[in-house]
């Protein structure tokens, strides 16, 4: 029989809610207002989210899961699926939020994106009250190389301001634009300031590495977002100047589409969260 390491007592502390965090320019930069209107919500796309393609849609859903929170408060958001149908330029933007579904156990909620009354993108959140179960899980190091051994993450041609938001470094064996015999991108990303590591900041995270796609392809071939899931495992308090695993893989590309699959993990390999992304892979016409 298979046997199933048990979550220990001390990683059952990472499930528990974050602490409140200060205002950071992470919270400025993805924060919504109330417009007195319920499920209606002012945001500002901010300029420090530019990334290849107008705003970074990790940002955009960042937003999302601040109002699904507002609106489904008491419960901790688990899976966040989004549908990409057009970027975001900086400037204001609009919010609306439904709650469609509030069982016992488990809550779901929609919201939708709009700037200049068009749609930028639809979200749906799966939340879930405080539940005890059987617990497992395989870890295993993401990255297995030391962030001292990474190197830094240079844009190609022109700055793309996202980078900005957080500090990370890539593993050397598979950086953009090198050619290399497989789409995979690792190395390591932490916040540039004290704050916890929450279902909002674990969603933009999983966009804000460069698309492994752009191992074999140019962009924007390989870098358009047009669905993301990310699956919530656990959040945690930050540990100041603690780095955390990321690594994304496309193993198919097919009919200009391709889904990659990532993880964000601490260095001992306790899963945070994890995604699949799918991307235009077809060149442009």
């Amino acid at each position: 029989m298979m046997q199933l390491t048990p979550v220990d007592e001390l990683d059952r502390a990472l499930d528990t809610p974050p602490e409140p965090a200060r205002r950071t320019v992470f919270d400025r930069t993805t924060a919504i207002h109330p417009t007195g209107t319920p499920g209606v919500f002012d945001a500002e796309l901010a300029p420090e989210w530019r990334s290849l393609v107008g705003i970074l849609g990790g940002a955009l859903v960042a937003i999302a899961v601040r109002g699904i929170e507002t609106v489904v408060p008491g419960r901790t958001v688990r899976t966040v699926a989004t549908s990409f149908f057009r970027p975001g330029q900086p400037g204001p933007a609009r919010l609306l939020v439904k709650k469609v579904h509030g069982g016992r156990s488990v809550s779901s909620a929609v919201a939708q994106l709009y700037q200049d009354d068009r749609l930028l993108l639809t979200t749906r959140a799966t939340l879930l009250g405080e539940r005890t179960g059987i617990e497992w899980e395989r870890r295993q190091p993401l990255v297995d190389i030391p962030p001292s051994a990474c190197v830094p993450i240079v844009p190609p041609d022109r700055p793309l301001p996202h980078f900005d938001q957080a500090e990370g470094v890539l593993d050397p064996a598979g950086l953009p634009f090198t050619n290399g015999p497989r789409a995979a991108v690792r190395g390591y990303i932490r916040p540039n300031e004290s704050r916890s590591i929450d279902a909002a900041w674990l969603a933009m995270a999983s966009d804000w590495f460069p698309p492994p796609a752009f191992v074999r392809t140019e962009p924007p071939a390989g870098g358009v977002s047009i669905d993301l899931v990310t699956h919530i495992h656990r959040t945690r308090p930050i540990e100041p100047g603690a780095w955390l695993a990321g690594t994304f893989e496309v193993d198919t590309s097919s009919g200009g589409l391709a889904v990659e699959h990532g993880g964000i993990a601490t260095r001992a390999g306790v899963l945070l969260a994890e995604s699949f992304h799918t991307r235009w892979t077809a060149g442009p016409t």
